[in-house]
């Protein structure tokens, strides 16, 4: 996310205390450690008192009717660990595999089908799943879709152990319902891990991370998840997969502090489609309108020597539907069919809507003169780097990006190809609006 309260990944590794705060911390630890022991006390004493004039305990309970027991029993072989590797080879040892990232996955279709996060199997060449016997089976890449941090494998072996999860849907459920997070977090040492929370928000769209290229509604919860947990299962009561666990709440750049309880996950009613996508044509198709862009920051409407707040062409595709429409450099999208957009994420997620073949109509600001400026040092260019990251397990020093930083320079299928640059765009000598249509055409 490129705000000051960012979402970060657990990969990485906690900021060291210094020893003064370390001690204050101890210390405090240890008082409250300590009042727990006295209140303990006084509780012991008192129901001993009361026993002593003929009240009985309080019964014990016969059973335990946590949803989530009957949660886990019911995914137990529905979701499973994700090892990604990268193969290298050697004259002495010939091909050999090193593990460079665990995560979780969810068993998404029969056949050993399985979901996960993009940014757990990222930059790998080999992958295995970690069954929930504890065998691990060689699996291959069916799909991937960076620009919605998803993917899914396909284990080669033992598919009859797996178990589909069945799919619910997130929704219809009220703020405060019970959620169950089942994944890995620390990897294999911890498989199978299961934790408890409620849904704490829906459709949080304003959670923005570098990880996705369109706006996601993910949902918020505050079933404890670490690093590992990334492509896990969110279930609810009745052991219905409702989310992806993707994000986790880390604090804002400006302060060093920590929170707790602030999970995201992905939609099953968006993820569920694309995995079938992905199953189906090993990528999402998407349309596209063959352009390469870049965020363009300035007022709502456009002044003569200032671009509007819109999304930037920096570059038009030969032989692209833009290049028929006679779009040009430096025109600037400031709408789709009257819907305003004022980046490339509200872009793609526009334009996400239609289907190649359909015509969408641009609203296009197109200045005299305009051209391209690249400072030395600009504000711009050091506050927007990426803080925001997800809890994909990191091995051997290898920290792995959400997303690419441009996420479709090398066409990772997201539909769209995007420019990203520290340099500032400059206009003037006056402007024109108008309308522009498109006919849109798939993403190869």
């Amino acid at each position: 996310m490129k705000t000051t309260s960012n979402i970060k990944r657990n990969r990485r590794h906690a900021r060291k205390n210094n020893g003064a705060m370390l001690l204050m911390s101890l210390v405090l630890v240890s008082v409250l450690a300590l009042g727990g022991m006295f209140a303990l006390g006084n509780v012991t004493l008192n129901r001993a008192a009361s026993a002593e004039v003929g009240e009985s305990p309080a019964p014990v309970p016969t059973s335990d009717d946590s949803p989530a027991i009957y949660v886990a029993q019911k995914n137990a072989n529905s979701v499973v660990g994700i090892i990604t590797n990268t193969e290298g080879w050697s004259r002495s040892n010939g091909v050999q595999n090193t593990m460079i990232a665990q995560g979780s996955g969810v068993v998404i279709a029969d056949g050993g089908y399985v979901l996960t996060n993009y940014h757990v199997i990222e930059e790998g060449s080999a992958f295995q799943v970690l069954m929930p016997n504890g065998d691990k089976v060689n699996a291959t890449l069916v799909g991937e879709d960076s620009a919605m941090d998803l993917a899914v494998l396909k284990v080669e072996e033992q598919t009859d152990k797996l178990v589909p999860v069945t799919i619910g849907a997130s929704e219809t459920l009220p703020v405060g319902s019970t959620v169950i997070a089942i994944g890995n977090p620390g990897g294999e040492i911890l498989a199978n891990t299961v934790t408890r929370g409620i849904i704490s928000g829906l459709e949080r769209s304003s959670v923005s991370s570098n990880n996705t290229t369109r706006n996601v509604n993910y949902i918020q919860h505050d079933a404890p998840i670490s690093s590992g947990n990334s492509g896990g299962g969110l279930f609810d009561y009745q052991g219905n997969l409702i989310g992806i666990n993707t994000l986790k709440y880390g604090g804002s750049y400006f302060s060093s502090g920590s929170y707790e309880g602030l999970g995201f996950a992905i939609p099953v009613e968006t993820a569920y489609p694309i995995a079938q996508q992905l199953i189906e044509h090993g990528k999402v198709i998407r349309p596209q309108i063959g352009v390469t862009v870049k965020n363009q920051e300035g007022p709502d409407e456009p002044m003569n020597d200032y671009a509007p707040a819109s999304v930037c062409i920096t570059g038009v595709n030969e032989n692209s539907p833009a290049q028929a429409a006679g779009l040009k450099q430096f025109d600037f999208i400031t709408a789709v069919n009257g819907e305003r957009v004022t980046s490339t994420r509200e872009l793609t997620t526009l334009l996400d809507t239609f289907k190649p073949g359909d015509t969408v109509t641009l609203t296009i600001v197109r200045y005299n003169n305009a051209g391209m400026m690249t400072p030395n040092n600009s504000y711009d260019s050091y506050y927007n780097n990426p803080f925001s990251f997800g809890f994909g397990f990191p091995f051997g020093g290898y920290n792995y990006g959400y997303g690419n930083g441009g996420n479709g320079n090398n066409g990772n299928g997201n539909g769209y190809d995007y420019y990203y640059t520290d340099g500032t765009v400059t206009v003037g000598g006056g402007f024109s609006t108008f309308d522009v249509q498109v006919t849109l055409e798939e993403k190869q």
